[in-house]
């Protein structure tokens, strides 16, 4: 499995409470114009249905056996644009996207 965080994303992640002893939760849910979307969370403790799927320095993402089939390629980047500032979770295996680019289908 492969994920890839921007060092601008490790750097907001770790402004907002990233620190070793807990973890970005990282779920694939249902919803939005093309069917799924991430949700994303920062967790003190890991579920034991749940799997480290990166980690780097104090960051650790984690995900649900669930959501492990589509987080495979998963990049987490950040932005600080006017419009539509904050973190963005895509992947560039995904097959259809909507318009807005929050939701997609694999």
């Amino acid at each position: 499995m492969k994920i890839l965080v921007s060092e601008r994303a490790k750097e907001q992640l770790i402004r907002l409470g990233l620190n070793g002893q807990n973890y970005l939760r990282v779920k694939v849910v249902s919803g939005g114009c093309a069917g799924n979307t991430y949700s994303a969370t920062i967790e003190d403790a890991m579920d034991r249905s749940e799997r480290l799927v990166y980690q780097d320095g104090p960051l650790r993402v984690i995900a649900d056996q669930a959501s492990l089939l589509h987080l495979d390629g998963l990049e987490i980047d950040y932005s600080d644009d006017l419009i539509q500032g904050g973190f963005r979770l895509t992947n560039p295996k995904a097959v259809k996207t909507c318009g807005c680019g929050v939701s997609f289908q694999l």
